[in-house]
């Protein structure tokens, strides 16, 4: 008897031992998973700030590239405006026209640029209302829509607080959620176009400075420096007459009347040749649009353009959008916007 209770007393001990050997496997079990899923996590963010550090790293690399080929573009822009060759060089060299899109192609990505003398905007401050108006239906607006523009930029204009049958003054723009004051007197920017009464269903549509100017004093838009918006709506974004401006302005450079008749086709061109002059009547004022993108050859390109391949974010182009003033060979800047296209 006193056998058989030592035995059991010593099967007690050992299962009791048993146990908690198997408890102290178990806990190790569970704190080397533990560790196990720690190392795992950090592994996994740094292997994501990796990344992220190489995915920065890259858009930098890429912004850098396409900002500096976009500075090219300004600066050929630049030498090609100043430059006046005595005669051609021979029958292979290209003449520089002004509103022309240019592309180059280098090992480092690609640039475009154009050069436009601010005549070929409609100038804020002497109103060409005939044009203003065909521009504002171009854009779809409706005739009563577009009376209330033009009415209120000139109260924008005047001094006075009487507004015009279609127009606002001071009391509409203090109603707004956020109000502000009207300018009453000369437009200083483009951009305050937008702040005008009635203009706000054009807000993103265009970029002011695209399509207005306040440096063209003459108040006709020069036919030979049209930027890209007013080219598409003197042409009313006919692709083939656009073609044939862009052509004939490589071949002859500047345009005539008839040259431009021929363009737009006669019905168009008399909507809108009062308005439209052929010279910049020496205006010294002028913009270079220039972008540029790393890495991006003549085929990607060409694939965008066809829409078989969209740009992600990190390659988007880099525009750069000056104002100058040209006196002589002395260039006077006046803003120099960069970013994103």
């Amino acid at each position: 008897m006193q056998s058989s209770a030592a035995e059991t007393a010593q099967i007690k001990r050992a299962t009791r031992q048993n146990k908690l050997e198997n408890d102290e496997k178990g806990f190790a079990l569970v704190v080397v998973i533990v560790i196990m899923l720690l190392i795992t996590f950090l592994a996994a963010q740094l292997i994501l700030n990796v990344r992220t550090e190489l995915q920065v790293a890259f858009n930098d690399k890429s912004r850098a590239g396409g900002l500096a080929l976009a500075h090219a573009g300004i600066n050929l822009g630049l030498f090609r405006l100043i430059d006046k060759p005595v005669e051609y060089i021979n029958e292979d060299y290209e003449m520089f026209a002004e509103g022309y899109q240019y592309e180059v192609f280098l090992k480092t990505g690609y640039f475009s640029y154009s050069v436009v003398n601010e005549s070929g905007k409609m100038d804020l401050n002497k109103l060409n209302e005939p044009l203003l108006k065909l521009f504002l239906e171009y854009m779809g607006l409706e005739v009563e829509d577009q009376d209330v523009i033009i009415d209120s930029l000139k109260d924008w204009r005047d001094s006075d607080n009487l507004h015009r049958v279609n127009g606002a003054e001071l009391e509409t723009y203090e109603e707004l959620t956020d109000p502000y004051i009207p300018r009453n007197g000369e437009i200083k920017d483009p951009s305050e176009f937008f702040l005008i009464h009635g203009t706000q269903s054009l807000t993103g549509l265009f970029k002011a400075s695209d399509v207005f100017t306040v440096y063209n004093k003459s108040g006709l838009v020069n036919f030979n420096s049209l930027p890209p918006l007013m080219l598409d709506f003197l042409t009313e974004g006919d692709e083939e007459k656009k073609e044939a401006y862009r052509e004939a302005k490589s071949l002859y450079g500047n345009l005539s009347r008839e040259q431009a008749s021929v363009i737009l086709g006669d019905e168009r061109f008399d909507q809108c040749k009062t308005g439209l002059t052929f010279s910049s009547g020496n205006n010294r004022f002028y913009s270079i649009i220039s972008k540029g993108e790393a890495d991006l050859d003549e085929e990607t390109l060409n694939a965008r353009k066809n829409g078989e391949q969209e740009a992600d974010n990190a390659r988007r182009a880099i525009e750069v959008n000056v104002l100058f003033e040209l006196r002589g060979r002395n260039v006077n800047y006046y803003s120099w916007q960069e970013g994103r296209s």
